[in-house]
């Protein structure tokens, strides 16, 4: 048998009582601090898997019995005589499952289960109780309503005992070894976060350095440029690299799919075109339509008419209203305006600035062609034109499939089509 731990019998010269126990927890709780997990004098051994057990009784043999039914290696077994004793071994040791006899003269294993539930750092702890006179319905709902696991009578089956303590013990090593886990990581990720906070600290420093090197050379305006070609360059091979996947991946598929997947990737690349030409900072309107309907040629002027006021646009509006553009005049070639000899296009675009949020629109009118009608399904093109403006600019558009010709109308705050520019 393993060495016995006991306490003294008594806390005052008037022996233990409720109101004596209450006191104790009280100044037990007062010298703890909420957020130290480290009170305890002498902790459970959780990380060699031997755990310790609080085995409460005021009959010395009872504790007897119960040490010899739970002697294991596994297992540190500590004895407590009174309420008192019991809530000094908590204040010393962690147990992984605390077993009380019910009836304990002056304070009740109920009552010691209540005040073991309100100490924050006990409160999870799982209590047994042990009777040979608590045995009706209603005493054992009093025990389970002040806090225990379990509910035992007297006589009771040693087996069942140990495998109930085996149970909880091993509940109890899983819960440190998650704590342990936690523990980890929460050091690797502050460890992380260190070297995170290092790394930019270092490429804040090596920024600084480049651009007091770039101030301090009278050909920095140059070396932007070169940069911003190689930028080009790049991009180009990017977006003939996706188009070379289009035509492998589109093997099976009507060649139709690779015709309009290599048609819109050119429209980005002219809009690519237009935002190094600016140096990535805005694209005027005006250039931008002009460069999306080059193609049209002496079309642009006599039956493509296009104005409104100037504004350059941001790379982000450019590249969803150019793609817009695109997308309407493929469309207008094969079933529009242009499919004929005598139908025309008109585009404007206006900022409304009466709003208390200023607005920006365009619109694209189609007059003269052959007569149209709504498609039945919704292809990749309608969804160019209406959901991906709308979700790039956060607006809202209108198409109209109307007798005389397609109408489409966008509308957005003028804030998200300009490139950072006061209104």
């Amino acid at each position: 048998m393993q060495p016995r731990i006991e306490y003294p019998a008594r806390f005052d010269a008037d022996g233990p009582d409720f109101e004596s126990s209450t006191m104790n927890l009280s100044i037990v709780q007062a010298h703890e601090d909420p957020e130290d997990s480290s009170v305890d004098m002498t902790s459970s051994d959780g990380g060699n898997g031997i755990v310790n057990i609080l085995i409460v009784d005021d009959e010395p043999r009872n504790l007897t019995v119960l040490e010899t039914v739970l002697d294991s290696p596994r297992y540190r077994v500590i004895r407590a005589e009174s309420a008192d004793q019991a809530l000094l071994a908590l204040l010393r040791h962690d147990f992984a499952v605390l077993i009380l006899d019910v009836q304990m003269p002056g304070t009740t294993g109920f009552e010691l289960a209540q005040m073991i539930k309100e100490r924050k750092k006990t409160s999870e702890v799982p209590i047994i109780f042990l009777t040979a006179y608590y045995n009706e319905d209603q005493h054992v709902i009093e025990g389970y309503d002040s806090g225990a696991v379990d509910y035992l009578l007297k006589p009771i089956n040693p087996a069942i005992l140990r495998s109930k303590v085996s149970v909880l013990a091993e509940l109890f090593l899983k819960q440190r070894q998650l704590e342990d886990a936690n523990r980890a990581l929460s050091a690797e990720v502050a460890e992380r976060r260190l070297v995170q906070q290092q790394l930019s600290e270092l490429n804040e420093t090596l920024e600084q350095r480049v651009l007091d090197r770039t101030e301090a050379h009278k050909q920095a305006e140059q070396q932007i440029r070169l940069l911003m070609n190689e930028v080009n360059h790049r991009s180009k091979n990017l977006l003939s690299v996706v188009t070379a996947i289009a035509q492998q991946t589109a093997a099976s598929s009507p060649r139709e799919f690779v015709k309009k997947f290599s048609s819109r990737v050119q429209a980005l690349a002219v809009n690519h075109d237009l935002l190094v030409k600016s140096q990535w900072r805005s694209i005027d309107a005006f250039e931008l339509i002009s460069g999306q309907l080059a193609h049209f040629g002496d079309l642009v002027g006599k039956r493509i008419l296009f104005d409104g006021p100037p504004i350059r646009m941001s790379s982000a509006a450019a590249q969803s209203i150019g793609m817009v553009v695109h997308e309407l005049s493929t469309n207008t070639v094969k079933y529009g305006a242009l499919s004929g000899a005598e139908g025309r296009i008109e585009i404007a675009w206006e900022i409304d600035g009466n709003r208390a949020e200023p607005v920006f629109s365009i619109r694209w009118a189609e007059r003269d062609g052959p007569p149209i009608c709504a498609p039945t399904h919704r292809g990749f093109g309608t969804t160019v034109v209406t959901k991906m403006v709308e979700m790039s600019l956060d607006g809202q558009t209108v198409l109209d499939y109307s007798s005389t010709g397609l109408i489409w109308l966008f509308a957005c705050p003028l804030k998200n089509v300009l490139e950072g520019l006061p209104i």
